[in-house]
């Protein structure tokens, strides 16, 4: 399993983040994407399974494990990719039951190892996700504490848990 070193935390100026990601980008050769997500949970007694479906086209099925309680943490995880990303989910689906379904648009910004994720998440607002893949875990939050200095994040809430956990926890408020 791969591991990544991981924060989030919401995001009242998502263009202002935006020039910073960019200004961390001077001088390097960055891959830089716009997608359209679509992240298909289903029921599972270990970890999280969910379906990435990508600009409705190709898809990743990602199974990780993650610990929600630090805002900083580490992700163990396996992705495959698929082409056929709707026939995937129909047979998931079908074993394994959907759990909830979380919509966002993400832009993507990938240094070296360090991918930068500003989401604007269907239901919840904007966002941004930084995440490490990493070797040595003292490096990763070396590296960490770098970009969050960059991107001004010291005085910021991390979150500790998902997407899909925030998704789950406003419907329950909205229903009481």
């Amino acid at each position: 399993m791969k591991k990544n070193f991981e924060i989030k935390v919401k995001l009242s100026d998502p263009k202002k983040t935006g020039k910073l990601v960019r200004l961390l980008c001077k001088g390097k050769s960055p891959i830089r994407q716009k997608q359209t997500q679509e992240d298909i949970y289903y029921r599972t007694n270990k970890g999280r399974l969910k379906l990435r479906i990508i600009n409705g086209n190709t898809g990743n099925l990602i199974h990780y494990f993650r610990s929600n309680e630090s805002s900083k943490r580490v992700s163990n995880y396996t992705i495959s990719e698929t082409n056929t990303p709707k026939e995937l989910n129909a047979t998931l689906s079908s074993l394994f039951g959907i759990f909830i379904v979380v919509k966002k648009v993400r832009e993507i910004t990938i240094i070296d190892n360090v991918r930068i994720h500003i989401d604007k998440v269907a239901g919840l607002g904007n966002y941004l996700e930084i995440e490490i893949i990493f070797n040595s875990i003292k490096d990763a939050r070396k590296r960490m504490d770098v970009l969050i200095d960059a991107l001004e994040l010291g005085s910021k809430k991390f979150i500790n848990v998902s997407y899909s956990d925030l998704l789950l926890n406003k419907r329950k408020n909205n229903a009481t």
